[in-house]
């Protein structure tokens, strides 16, 4: 950084400039002023003499002043230099470690209601898994695990067990078409009477009918103990009645009955050797038994996948 101070020069009384210091060397030296004028300094006079002796020596002030900057100057660059070392020979200081993250909230685990106060739990399960009307009269009775595990052990045994599922007892009589004086036929308008029951079982959610199943294994298992079987379970009991009606088979013409005594029975022989619960399908007719069998494939699958991945 540099810094010109302007003097004025006296010259036979008549003062002129301002000029520079080495506009007045100059002027010496063109002669146009000489060794005995005067230069105004500050506030004091001297010759042009000692002016340029001053400024070879440098002792003018604006020379002190140019020190002053370079002095300044020097002094910041080296400030400046010995913070830039300073911060490189200063170890980075080491990131503060991010703050563990908050443990996530711990759902309560689900407490399985006792056997005996299960009804409510089933009954809104059973509820969600169907949007047929239906199904509430269907989950409106009471001990709803007993006669389900009842019914169930009942079907896998070839038995058709009514008391416990009473709700799902077709309604109507049992219709026959006579063919001759021996010899009857179911009549088609009969299957209709089992409709409904289709419709409903048809209409629940397989998948969720096995995650609620898995839920209340541990109830269902409590209910299956209460019957006093030597041997077995729930999960082998359940799969053999499913296993037993998907045998039953389709039939899809004329299904032929005789009277020996009081109740029908099958013409076919074949037929009448079916266990109680099979032969109940048969009376379904073709299309429900049909249907039966598809969801009863479905639900299976489903239960399956389920207790493996549980």
């Amino acid at each position: 950084m540099s810094y010109e101070e302007k003097y004025t020069v006296s010259k036979r009384g008549q003062e002129e400039g301002p000029y520079t210091a080495l506009e007045i060397i100059d002027l010496l030296r063109q002669k146009a002023i000489s060794t005995i004028h005067k230069v105004k300094v500050k506030q004091d006079w001297m010759s042009v003499s000692d002016f340029v002796d001053k400024h070879e020596l440098g002792e003018l002030p604006e020379q002190n002043i140019e020190k002053d900057f370079e002095e300044i100057e020097q002094e910041a660059s080296a400030a400046q230099e010995a913070a830039e070392e300073e911060k490189e020979s200063e170890p980075e200081p080491e990131p503060e470690p991010e703050p563990e993250p908050a443990p996530e909230p711990v759902e309560p685990a689900f407490v399985l209601p006792l056997l005996n106060d299960s009804d409510g739990l089933i009954r809104d399960g059973l509820v969600s898994l169907s949007r047929h009307e239906g199904m509430n009269q269907w989950a409106a009775v009471n001990d709803l695990i007993r006669k389900f595990v009842g019914f169930t052990n009942g079907v896998s045994e070839g038995r058709v067990v009514r008391n416990p599922v009473e709700i799902l007892a077709p309604r109507g009589q049992f219709l026959v078409a006579q063919l001759d004086e021996e010899i009857y036929a179911i009549d088609p308008k009969s299957y209709d009477r089992y409709d409904l029951f289709v419709n409903i079982f048809e209409s629940l959610d397989s998948e969720g009918a096995a995650e609620l199943y898995v839920l209340v294994l541990p109830l269902l298992d409590q209910a299956y103990s209460e019957l006093g079987l030597p041997n077995g379970s729930m999960n082998n009991t359940l799969f053999a009645a499913i296993g037993r009606l998907l045998e039953v088979p389709v039939m899809a013409g004329e299904v032929r009955l005789t009277q020996p005594v009081v109740m029908y029975e099958f013409e076919d022989s074949a037929l009448e050797r079916l266990s109680p619960a099979q032969k109940q399908v048969i009376r379904m007719g073709p299309i429900n038994t049909q249907r039966l069998q598809r969801k009863l494939s479905e639900i299976s699958r489903a239960l399956r996948l389920a207790l493996e991945t549980n």
